[in-house]
């Protein structure tokens, strides 16, 4: 098993179960996991919340949500889904503040990379 999976497995990661998701094709994970680390969303999700725009925030919170818990980083998924549920609800109220926490945990994922 590649050395960086364990790193992710010892952060809490459900690495197992992720990899039986990628046919167990480190490989094929890597490049989606480096991708998700630049998706636009994360930009997206920023210009909404700086807006106030509850629909798109959603749509980027979402999809980001999806993203990361396909991944399995489960730290980060605690983080985005503290940021749907209030958008879902119709409210952007500290969420910019929860964004910072969330980039800077993907930031930390990101030197994995």
């Amino acid at each position: 098993m590649d050395g960086r999976l364990i790193e992710l497995k010892a952060w809490g990661c459900n690495i197992d179960e992720v990899m039986e998701r990628f046919l167990d094709d480190e490989e094929f994970y890597f490049e989606c996991y480096a991708q998700a680390m630049e998706d636009p969303c994360f930009s997206q999700l920023k210009e909404a919340l700086e807006k106030h725009d509850i629909k798109r925030g959603f749509e980027s919170a979402h999809t980001l949500k999806g993203l990361i818990a396909n991944l399995g980083l489960i730290s980060l998924l605690h983080i985005i889904s503290e940021i749907v549920e209030p958008l879902r609800a119709g409210t952007d109220e500290g969420l910019l503040d929860k964004y910072q926490e969330l980039l800077k945990e993907r930031d930390r994922y990101a030197k994995m990379v």
